[in-house]
Order: structure tokens, then sequence, then C-alpha cells
């Protein structure tokens, strides 16, 4: 039973698991996770930021 053991860290999937997308290379998809899902979630509705109503 291996429940306290780390996952590696190293990737050998070709598909994003968060979008779902195929990449060629192991490396490619390592790049796009960085890439297009590290960036925090854009939040429209902000304290204050709305104009008078």
């Amino acid at each position: 039973m291996d429940l306290f053991k780390r996952k590696p860290k190293e990737m050998t999937d070709t598909e994003c698991k968060i979008c779902h997308m195929k990449f060629s290379d192991p490396e490619r998809t390592m790049r796009h996770m960085v890439k297009a899902h590290s960036k925090p979630q854009k939040n429209n509705r902000q304290i204050g930021s709305a104009k008078y109503r």
C-alpha cells in the first residue's frame, strides 16, 4: 500500500487533465499546463470596481 508516497513530478501523459487537449510530447503538455492553467481565475465583480447604480 503506497498511501503516503508522493507522485512523481515527471509527467508522461500527452493529454491535459483540465481541458483534455492532446499533445505530441509530454514536455509540450507541461508547457501548456503552466501557461494556460496556472493563472488565477478572472473575477469580473470586484468590490468597488463597478459604477454607481
